[in-house]
Protein backbone atom coordinates (compact mmCIF):
# COMPACT_ATOMS: atom_id res chain seq x y z
CA UNK A 1 0.00 0.00 0.00
CA UNK A 2 1.23 3.86 -0.60
CA UNK A 3 1.68 5.67 2.05
CA UNK A 4 -0.75 8.18 0.47
CA UNK A 5 -3.46 5.55 1.25
CA UNK A 6 -2.22 4.65 4.76
CA UNK A 7 -2.09 8.42 5.56
CA UNK A 8 -6.32 7.81 5.21
CA UNK A 9 -5.95 4.40 6.48
CA UNK A 10 -4.82 5.92 9.57
CA UNK A 11 -7.46 8.41 9.75
CA UNK A 12 -10.27 5.65 9.63
CA UNK A 13 -8.46 3.26 11.94
CA UNK A 14 -8.11 5.92 14.40
CA UNK A 15 -11.54 6.88 13.58
CA UNK A 16 -12.67 3.71 15.08
CA UNK A 17 -10.75 4.36 17.95
CA UNK A 18 -11.77 7.91 18.47
CA UNK A 19 -15.58 7.38 17.69
CA UNK A 20 -15.75 9.27 14.65
CA UNK A 21 -15.76 9.26 10.69
CA UNK A 22 -13.18 9.96 8.47
CA UNK A 23 -15.26 11.16 5.17
CA UNK A 24 -12.08 10.04 2.99
CA UNK A 25 -13.10 6.32 3.68
CA UNK A 26 -16.45 6.95 2.13
CA UNK A 27 -17.40 4.25 -0.67
CA UNK A 28 -17.32 5.79 -3.88
CA UNK A 29 -20.05 7.25 -6.24
CA UNK A 30 -21.93 4.25 -8.42
CA UNK A 31 -20.59 4.57 -11.87
CA UNK A 32 -17.61 6.95 -10.85
CA UNK A 33 -14.57 5.41 -11.40
CA UNK A 34 -12.40 8.36 -10.75
CA UNK A 35 -13.00 8.72 -7.12
CA UNK A 36 -11.14 6.51 -5.29
CA UNK A 37 -11.70 3.70 -2.98
CA UNK A 38 -9.77 2.90 0.47
CA UNK A 39 -10.17 0.33 2.47
CA UNK A 40 -8.62 -0.15 6.22
CA UNK A 41 -5.73 -1.94 6.77
CA UNK A 42 -6.63 -3.01 10.41
CA UNK A 43 -2.25 -3.87 10.65
CA UNK A 44 -1.47 -0.27 10.77
CA UNK A 45 -0.50 1.41 12.52
CA UNK A 46 0.85 -1.12 14.77
CA UNK A 47 -0.40 -0.88 18.75
CA UNK A 48 0.20 1.78 20.55
CA UNK A 49 2.78 1.58 23.61
CA UNK A 50 1.82 2.09 27.75
CA UNK A 51 -1.54 1.09 27.42
CA UNK A 52 -2.62 4.50 24.97
CA UNK A 53 -5.70 5.99 23.18
CA UNK A 54 -6.50 8.63 21.26
CA UNK A 55 -9.05 11.42 21.82
CA UNK A 56 -10.69 12.80 18.56
CA UNK A 57 -8.02 12.30 15.64
CA UNK A 58 -8.00 16.26 14.10
CA UNK A 59 -5.39 15.91 11.67
CA UNK A 60 -2.76 13.81 9.92
CA UNK A 61 0.52 14.81 7.65
CA UNK A 62 3.26 13.20 6.10
CA UNK A 63 6.54 14.65 5.97
CA UNK A 64 9.54 13.54 3.57
CA UNK A 65 10.74 10.78 4.86
CA UNK A 66 6.81 8.78 4.23
CA UNK A 67 6.49 9.20 8.02
CA UNK A 68 2.74 9.91 9.63
CA UNK A 69 2.13 12.42 12.22
CA UNK A 70 -1.12 12.37 13.71
CA UNK A 71 -2.67 15.26 16.16
CA UNK A 72 -5.63 14.44 18.41
CA UNK A 73 -7.30 15.71 21.68
CA UNK A 74 -6.25 14.54 24.72
CA UNK A 75 -8.50 16.58 26.14
CA UNK A 76 -11.97 14.92 25.17
CA UNK A 77 -11.10 11.26 26.45
CA UNK A 78 -14.13 10.47 28.63
CA UNK A 79 -13.84 9.65 32.31
CA UNK A 80 -14.53 5.69 31.60
CA UNK A 81 -12.06 6.10 28.83
CA UNK A 82 -8.89 7.16 30.75
CA UNK A 83 -9.39 4.71 34.43
CA UNK A 84 -5.85 4.25 34.07
CA UNK A 85 -5.40 7.89 35.15
CA UNK A 86 -7.67 8.26 38.31
CA UNK A 87 -5.89 7.86 41.50
CA UNK A 88 -6.56 5.78 42.19
CA UNK A 89 -7.12 3.75 39.30
CA UNK A 90 -10.87 2.74 38.36
CA UNK A 91 -9.81 0.13 35.39
CA UNK A 92 -6.67 -1.00 33.62
CA UNK A 93 -7.53 0.97 30.64
CA UNK A 94 -6.30 3.57 29.41
CA UNK A 95 -3.80 6.82 29.20
CA UNK A 96 -4.27 9.62 26.83
CA UNK A 97 -1.63 9.78 24.35
CA UNK A 98 0.49 12.48 23.73
CA UNK A 99 -0.99 15.08 21.51
CA UNK A 100 1.72 14.58 18.30
CA UNK A 101 2.60 11.28 17.43
CA UNK A 102 4.88 10.17 14.72
CA UNK A 103 5.15 6.36 12.72
CA UNK A 104 7.06 5.19 10.67
CA UNK A 105 5.90 3.85 7.13
CA UNK A 106 5.58 0.42 8.89
CA UNK A 107 3.33 2.07 11.25
CA UNK A 108 5.74 1.75 14.39
CA UNK A 109 5.60 4.24 16.54
CA UNK A 110 8.40 6.61 16.59
CA UNK A 111 7.68 9.22 19.44
CA UNK A 112 5.08 11.39 20.76
CA UNK A 113 5.18 14.57 22.56
CA UNK A 114 3.12 17.75 23.24
CA UNK A 115 0.98 19.44 25.45
CA UNK A 116 1.94 22.86 27.24
CA UNK A 117 5.65 23.54 27.98
CA UNK A 118 7.56 26.74 28.87
CA UNK A 119 7.79 29.71 26.63
CA UNK A 120 4.72 29.12 24.41
CA UNK A 121 0.70 28.86 24.24
CA UNK A 122 -0.37 25.55 23.64
CA UNK A 123 -3.70 25.70 21.86
CA UNK A 124 -6.79 25.39 24.22
CA UNK A 125 -7.97 23.06 20.98
CA UNK A 126 -5.90 21.13 18.73
CA UNK A 127 -6.83 21.24 15.07
CA UNK A 128 -3.98 21.31 12.76
CA UNK A 129 -0.70 19.48 11.75
CA UNK A 130 2.19 20.51 9.20
CA UNK A 131 5.51 18.48 8.69
CA UNK A 132 7.84 21.31 6.50
CA UNK A 133 10.55 20.23 4.21
CA UNK A 134 13.36 20.84 7.08
CA UNK A 135 11.13 18.23 9.47
CA UNK A 136 9.73 21.54 11.44
CA UNK A 137 6.52 20.08 13.14
CA UNK A 138 3.65 23.10 12.99
CA UNK A 139 0.58 23.41 15.25
CA UNK A 140 -2.77 25.25 15.17
CA UNK A 141 -5.92 25.17 17.46
CA UNK A 142 -9.54 26.23 16.77
CA UNK A 143 -10.74 27.02 20.52
CA UNK A 144 -12.22 30.61 20.57
CA UNK A 145 -9.18 31.55 22.47
CA UNK A 146 -6.29 30.03 19.86
CA UNK A 147 -5.22 32.98 17.81
CA UNK A 148 -1.90 32.03 17.11
CA UNK A 149 0.35 28.77 15.70
CA UNK A 150 3.65 26.98 17.33
CA UNK A 151 6.54 25.52 15.12
CA UNK A 152 8.82 22.57 16.91
CA UNK A 153 11.33 20.03 15.80
CA UNK A 154 10.20 16.83 14.98
CA UNK A 155 11.57 16.04 18.56
CA UNK A 156 8.98 18.60 19.90
CA UNK A 157 11.70 20.78 21.16
CA UNK A 158 9.86 24.36 21.03
CA UNK A 159 11.07 27.00 18.12
CA UNK A 160 8.57 29.56 17.47
CA UNK A 161 5.21 31.22 17.94
CA UNK A 162 3.10 33.39 15.68
CA UNK A 163 0.25 35.19 17.03
CA UNK A 164 -0.55 34.75 20.73
CA UNK A 165 -4.17 33.20 21.92
CA UNK A 166 -6.70 35.76 23.88
CA UNK A 167 -8.22 37.74 21.14
CA UNK A 168 -8.79 37.78 17.50
CA UNK A 169 -7.56 41.44 15.75
CA UNK A 170 -9.53 40.61 12.30
CA UNK A 171 -8.99 39.43 9.26
CA UNK A 172 -6.76 42.16 8.09
CA UNK A 173 -4.06 42.31 11.07
CA UNK A 174 -0.48 41.54 10.46
CA UNK A 175 0.38 39.78 13.84
CA UNK A 176 -2.71 38.28 15.13
CA UNK A 177 -4.84 35.15 14.07
CA UNK A 178 -8.52 34.34 14.50
CA UNK A 179 -8.80 30.21 14.94
CA UNK A 180 -6.39 28.95 12.59
CA UNK A 181 -7.62 25.77 10.52
CA UNK A 182 -4.51 24.98 8.66
CA UNK A 183 -1.12 25.35 7.63
CA UNK A 184 0.75 24.66 4.41
CA UNK A 185 4.38 25.76 3.79
CA UNK A 186 6.56 26.56 0.99
CA UNK A 187 10.25 25.17 0.96
CA UNK A 188 10.81 27.27 -2.24
CA UNK A 189 10.39 30.99 -0.39
CA UNK A 190 10.43 29.35 3.12
CA UNK A 191 6.92 30.56 3.54
CA UNK A 192 3.92 29.03 5.66
CA UNK A 193 0.72 29.66 4.44
CA UNK A 194 -2.20 29.25 7.13
CA UNK A 195 -6.06 28.76 5.93
CA UNK A 196 -7.09 31.54 8.54
CA UNK A 197 -9.59 30.00 9.78
CA UNK A 198 -12.50 29.61 12.25
CA UNK A 199 -12.88 33.14 13.49
CA UNK A 200 -10.90 35.18 10.23
CA UNK A 201 -11.82 34.73 6.89
CA UNK A 202 -8.38 34.51 4.80
CA UNK A 203 -5.17 32.75 4.08
CA UNK A 204 -2.30 34.51 5.47
CA UNK A 205 1.49 33.77 5.04
CA UNK A 206 4.83 34.40 6.83
CA UNK A 207 8.44 34.00 6.98
CA UNK A 208 8.65 30.36 8.11
CA UNK A 209 12.21 31.06 9.77
CA UNK A 210 10.94 34.51 11.22
CA UNK A 211 7.56 34.33 11.60
CA UNK A 212 7.59 37.69 10.07
CA UNK A 213 4.41 38.97 8.08
CA UNK A 214 4.57 38.59 4.05
CA UNK A 215 0.95 38.82 2.76
CA UNK A 216 -2.99 37.90 2.92
CA UNK A 217 -6.01 37.73 0.72
CA UNK A 218 -9.72 36.84 1.20
CA UNK A 219 -11.72 35.08 -1.18
CA UNK A 220 -11.02 35.38 -5.23
CA UNK A 221 -8.04 36.98 -3.90
CA UNK A 222 -9.36 40.27 -2.36
CA UNK A 223 -8.92 42.08 0.88
CA UNK A 224 -10.90 39.91 3.53
CA UNK A 225 -14.00 41.83 5.07
CA UNK A 226 -15.42 40.14 8.97
CA UNK A 227 -18.90 40.75 8.17
CA UNK A 228 -21.72 38.16 8.66
CA UNK A 229 -22.10 36.17 5.61
CA UNK A 230 -25.24 35.48 4.53
CA UNK A 231 -25.80 31.22 5.02
CA UNK A 232 -25.06 29.04 2.20
CA UNK A 233 -27.87 28.63 -0.20
CA UNK A 234 -27.55 26.22 -2.99
CA UNK A 235 -28.13 28.08 -6.46
CA UNK A 236 -27.43 31.48 -4.73
CA UNK A 237 -24.57 33.82 -5.67
CA UNK A 238 -21.43 31.99 -4.80
CA UNK A 239 -20.17 34.22 -1.74
CA UNK A 240 -17.32 37.08 -1.81
CA UNK A 241 -16.28 36.36 1.34
CA UNK A 242 -14.62 33.05 2.76
CA UNK A 243 -16.62 31.34 5.34
CA UNK A 244 -13.92 29.16 6.46
CA UNK A 245 -10.78 28.32 5.07
CA UNK A 246 -10.18 25.35 6.02
CA UNK A 247 -7.45 24.03 4.67
CA UNK A 248 -5.04 25.27 2.68
CA UNK A 249 -2.76 23.18 0.01
CA UNK A 250 -0.03 23.54 -2.26
CA UNK A 251 0.22 21.66 -5.26
CA UNK A 252 3.40 19.83 -7.05
CA UNK A 253 2.99 22.64 -9.87
CA UNK A 254 3.43 25.53 -6.86
CA UNK A 255 -0.24 26.57 -6.99
CA UNK A 256 -2.26 26.78 -3.28
CA UNK A 257 -6.01 25.38 -3.24
CA UNK A 258 -7.88 26.60 -0.89
CA UNK A 259 -11.24 24.55 0.43
CA UNK A 260 -13.92 26.97 1.97
CA UNK A 261 -15.91 24.62 3.78
CA UNK A 262 -19.29 26.32 4.34
CA UNK A 263 -19.55 27.22 1.12
CA UNK A 264 -18.63 23.89 -0.54
CA UNK A 265 -16.04 25.41 -2.80
CA UNK A 266 -12.10 25.10 -3.50
CA UNK A 267 -10.49 28.23 -4.77
CA UNK A 268 -7.05 28.26 -6.73
CA UNK A 269 -4.58 30.09 -6.28
CA UNK A 270 -1.05 31.50 -6.85
CA UNK A 271 1.69 31.35 -4.20
CA UNK A 272 0.68 35.43 -4.57
CA UNK A 273 -2.56 35.48 -3.88
CA UNK A 274 -3.87 35.82 -7.29
CA UNK A 275 -7.48 34.08 -7.81
CA UNK A 276 -7.11 31.88 -10.60
CA UNK A 277 -10.31 29.75 -10.51
CA UNK A 278 -12.86 27.96 -8.53
CA UNK A 279 -14.65 24.74 -8.18
CA UNK A 280 -17.83 23.58 -6.02
CA UNK A 281 -18.21 19.98 -4.35
CA UNK A 282 -21.66 18.98 -3.94
CA UNK A 283 -23.32 22.29 -4.41
CA UNK A 284 -26.34 21.54 -3.96
CA UNK A 285 -25.59 19.89 -0.42
CA UNK A 286 -26.51 21.66 3.12
CA UNK A 287 -25.31 18.99 5.38
CA UNK A 288 -22.31 20.10 7.43
CA UNK A 289 -21.03 16.95 7.89
CA UNK A 290 -21.54 15.47 4.50
CA UNK A 291 -20.14 18.87 2.87
CA UNK A 292 -16.88 18.51 5.09
CA UNK A 293 -15.95 15.47 4.65
CA UNK A 294 -16.30 15.99 0.63
CA UNK A 295 -13.72 18.82 0.87
CA UNK A 296 -11.35 17.19 2.85
CA UNK A 297 -11.20 13.90 0.99
CA UNK A 298 -10.54 16.88 -2.36
CA UNK A 299 -8.25 18.67 -0.70
CA UNK A 300 -6.04 15.35 0.24
CA UNK A 301 -6.13 14.67 -3.50
CA UNK A 302 -4.67 17.83 -4.88
CA UNK A 303 -1.93 17.80 -2.26
CA UNK A 304 -0.33 14.32 -2.19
Amino acid sequence: MKLSNKLITLAATTAVIAGFIIGCAQQPTQGDPSIPRYQVDTSWPKPLRDNWIFGQVTSVAVDKLDHVWLLHRPGTLLPDEKGAQANPPTNRCCVAAPAVIEFDPDGNYVRGWGGPGQGYDWPKQEHGIHVDDQGFVWISGNDGADHHILKFTREGQFVMQVGKPGKSEGSNSRTQLGQPAAIESNPGTNEIFVGDGYGNKRVIVFDSNTGAYKRHWGAYGAVPDDAQQPAYKPGATPSKQFGNPHCVRRARDGLIYVCDRPNNRIQVFEASGKFLREFFIERETLSGDRKSTRLNSSHSSVSR
